[in-house]
């Protein structure tokens, strides 16, 4: 006699939760590149405060950006599943490991958090109007803008536009939370050029990351990412023209300065233009890597400008565990 066997039928499988290891969820949500949004927090707060700031706000400031930056990295899996399934079938949603409804759930709740630290820490230190409305308005304008990009605008011209802006935000968000508990009546000119700034380099890396996982990327789109890129470092370099304070570097900082972050772009015109020439998939994932990591460097070159060199060591000391993950868990 026919037994029927214990099938599990296809929606069964598909309805079947997935929560993944503490590994999985590192190489979401991308893990080395978390310690560059720390390190553009720590600049950010230096261009106000002159220092690391008051720590109960920004820790706080630091994980409402976290929130952010990890909604935009699980959000980022989620509208890719089907393009990661056929280029990269070992990403952990593409591969089953994690579920893509808990994905979408935890990558929304982030996005919500984010806004509501931040009114939290305005609300809770005594801040001014101004700068409070300024700092919320910011978190919100980051939120909408990283469910833009995971949308149907990702894969259009405003998808590295809104990427940059992310980036941009992020800055600006914290920059106005920590006005917030700061007796300064203006926004400092280097925040807002510094946020510009930043924005345009993000929007370069985005732009030659965009066929990264192909095995021929477009050489002339790479060229334009590097340009971008090279720009944006431009811009950064003639960040101590828009300062009036006393600056905490010995040297003439008109002089000195630039000549820091022209030691830097020299790594990442390095590694660009290797790809731009062999443009295949694995040196235009190493150059991208370079790229974000060099933010780290970036940072820190402001923050020694603005606070002095200890300071800075701080920041060039998240290159340990950004490099130590990235031998784990893939950067891009």
């Amino acid at each position: 006699m026919y037994e029927p066997q214990n099938e599990v039928s296809p929606q069964t499988e598909l309805d079947a939760l997935q929560w993944g290891s503490l590994k999985d969820w590192m190489q979401l949500v991308r893990l080395p590149a978390v310690f560059t949004l720390f390190s553009n927090v720590l600049a950010a707060t230096v261009l106000i405060a002159g220092d690391f700031g008051t720590w109960s706000a920004v820790v706080p400031t630091a994980l409402a950006s976290l929130a952010a930056y990890w909604a935009g990295m699980v959000l980022n899996d989620v509208v890719d599943l089907e393009e990661d399934r056929r280029h990269r079938s070992k990403r952990p949603l593409a591969a089953g490991r994690i579920s893509p409804v808990i994905a979408g759930h935890v990558g929304t709740a982030l996005l919500m958090v984010c806004p509501i630290l931040i009114l939290g820490v305005t609300v809770f230190h005594t801040s001014q109007p101004l700068w409070q409305g300024a700092a919320f308005t910011a978190s919100v304008a980051l939120s909408v803008c990283v469910r833009a990009y995971n949308s149907g605008l990702k894969p259009t011209l405003f998808g590295p536009l809104l990427m940059g802006s992310c980036r941009a935000l992020n800055i600006l968000m914290v920059g106005c939370t920590v006005l917030c508990v700061s007796e300064q009546a203006e926004l400092p000119q280097p925040l807002l050029y510094f946020a510009a700034a930043i924005g345009v380099y993000i929007l370069g890396v985005t732009v030659f990351a965009g066929k990264e996982e192909l095995e021929d990327s477009d050489s002339a789109a790479l060229l334009l990412g590097l340009v971008l890129q090279v720009v944006g470092l431009g811009l950064i370099a003639f960040l101590t023209r828009w300062e009036t304070r006393v600056i905490a570097w010995p040297a003439s900082p008109n002089g000195a300065f630039p000549l820091l972050l022209g030691l830097i772009s020299m790594t990442v015109m390095h590694r660009c233009l290797k790809a731009i020439m062999e443009p295949k998939s694995r040196r235009v994932q190493l150059a991208v890597k370079h790229s974000l990591l060099t933010l780290i460097l970036i940072d820190a070159s402001v923050v020694v400008m603005w606070a002095g060199p200890i300071y800075g060591c701080i920041v060039v000391a998240l290159l340990i565990p950004a490099l130590s993950s990235a031998l784990r868990v893939r950067t891009t």
